[in-house]
């Protein structure tokens, strides 16, 4: 049992940072900075639970050491119970005290107890296993050898079995369950407090499945928020939200906290990148006949473009898009649409290079996957494209953070020759909105955009004006542009967009985390 116990809480110490930080992206995004912050929380606390495990065995009897063998997994499954109920309400006002600051805080709040309880096992049984092994190594290189495939196995139910297919909230309390179990079955004195902890983790599963993710909340602007369906999944939590009511009702779709697409009371687009990158790549390529879409979203693209006459190929990583796009924003494929279900980056590689037009909406976690913005991505979808073919981006861009768009540019212009982008109108008080890029195999072509006309009878009257105040800050981008000085060309030997955007994502970040009520973000 003391070495079945090892592995178990080994497999638990890897699931939990896992999900701790599927919990915390929401909040706190997923740049560098922040991963650091878990990281280094992760390896100071099982630094931490080695040396007081050891200190602990110092002159204690086996069943003093035993007792506390089997009480370290019931306390850390109290404490995980604790948690669950506490992160809800303390990963909001954490992420606004600070990005940074607060990762570490709250992976305090997550892991501090259970990894340093957990991580102190490790010395108990080699205490515990010292009089079948001898002095030699007293059995340390068993226990931790059976400790670390423990701890492959929690990758593995991590990644394979619990954040795919439950929330965060529940994963963690099947691991409290999992410890409470433990500490029921080793016995010894702390059995009816691992009876307590077992029972209340299936008691907030069961009785509460929702949990305070679940419930209605309101904004600052006293708009109500309703999370009406979440779809976990391998690549972030997808929620459908509605936002306001009656004939101001929004229903967006997240993930993780990212808006995805929106669609208004009458159930149309709402967000003015998707009726932007259509109006503009069927500007330059009026007559298109087939076309690659890559990223689904709530299905708007390709929806469009099918019902154009157009034969379609939408490359999307994550299947649960698919079913959000189907289940609550209509997305109906016909028989002109291919769905394929796998990394754009791969699916590129071996594309035809007869398509009319591709579409690049790519969007994880903050921004776009860095190993999808590089020269040799865009060489990829630039052998896409037939002679009159064109490519149309959506991206981020920040006015006071420019180096990772610069960097962009200056990758897309090596590749291209040539760039047009347009930024989306936005108040002076909102820095962080969508920047429209356009390329295409021949770059005069790009010229026609500026003859663009956005007209009330394609699109609403107020999108209209928005679309046409965004155009008028259309602008030609090539390799002498004086904005690309000093830009780097992204590659996949060198790509330094992870520190370039930065500053730009926990910008983008906390303006979610200050508009966006904390029970939709709660996972």
């Amino acid at each position: 049992m003391a070495r079945a116990t090892i592995v178990i809480t080994g497999a638990a110490i890897l699931c939990l940072q896992l999900i701790a930080s599927r919990v915390m992206t929401p909040f706190f995004g997923v740049s560098l900075l922040i991963w650091t912050g878990i990281l280094s929380v992760t390896l100071l606390c099982l630094a931490l639970g080695y040396y007081c495990g050891g200190v602990f065995c110092r002159r204690r009897p086996s069943d003093q050491i035993r007792d506390a063998y089997y009480l370290a997994p019931t306390l850390s499954g109290g404490w995980l119970v604790v948690a669950v109920l506490l992160y809800p309400v303390c990963l909001g006002p954490l992420a606004q005290l600070s990005l940074v600051g607060g990762a570490f805080l709250a992976s305090i709040l997550l892991l501090a107890v259970p990894l340093v309880l957990l991580s102190a096992l490790n010395p108990l049984l080699v205490a515990l296993e010292r009089p079948l092994h001898g002095e030699a190594d007293a059995g340390a290189g068993w226990v931790f050898f059976i400790s670390t495939i423990g701890s492959v196995g929690g990758v593995l139910v991590a990644a394979f079995a619990l954040i795919p297919h439950l929330s965060g909230r529940h994963s963690i309390l099947v691991i409290a369950a999992v410890l409470g179990l433990l500490g029921a079955m080793g016995g010894g004195k702390g059995r009816t407090l691992a009876l307590a902890c077992l029972a209340a983790a299936l008691a907030l599963a069961i009785l509460d499945p929702a949990g305070r993710s679940g419930g209605d909340a309101r904004d600052g602007e006293d708009r109500p928020w309703r999370t009406i369906a979440a779809y976990p999944s391998a690549f972030g939590v997808l929620k459908v939200v509605e936002v306001g009511e009656g004939p101001g009702m929004l229903r967006i779709l997240f993930n993780d906290g990212l808006a995805q697409n929106g669609f208004d009371a009458e159930g149309r687009p709402a967000l003015q990148f998707t009726h932007f990158l259509e109006a503009g790549a069927a500007h330059l390529a009026p007559s298109a006949r087939k076309v690659l879409v890559l990223g689904l979203g709530a299905g708007v693209i390709p929806a469009a473009f099918e019902a154009r006459g157009a034969k379609v190929e939408v490359v999307e990583i994550n299947r649960r898009a698919y079913d959000a796009a189907g289940d609550h924003f209509g997305y109906r494929p016909g028989p002109a649409t291919r769905l394929v279900f796998a990394d754009a980056r791969t699916q590129v590689r071996g594309c035809a290079p007869d398509h009319d037009i591709v579409f690049v909406d790519l969007f994880s976690g903050d921004g776009i996957p860095e190993h999808l913005l590089t020269r040799e991505f865009f060489a990829d979808v630039r052998g896409c494209l037939n002679d009159g073919g064109v490519v149309a981006i959506n991206s981020f861009l920040d006015s006071r953070h420019m180096e990772p768009t610069n960097a962009i540019l200056a990758t897309l212009t090596r590749v291209f020759g040539r760039v047009a982008m347009v930024e989306q109108a936005r108040p002076p008080s909102r820095p962080v909105t969508n920047g429209f890029l356009f390329a295409a195999r021949r770059p005069g072509l790009l010229d026609r955009l500026a003859e663009l006309r956005i007209t009330p009878g394609t699109v609403s009257p107020r999108m209209a004006e928005q679309m046409a105040r965004s155009l008028a800050s259309l602008r030609f981008i090539d390799r002498t542009s004086p904005l690309l000085a000093g830009a780097p060309v992204l590659t996949d030997e060198d790509n330094p967009l992870s520190a370039l955007a930065a500053p730009a994502q926990m910008a983008y970040r906390r303006a979610m985390v200050g508009t966006i009520p904390d029970p939709i973000l709660a996972d």
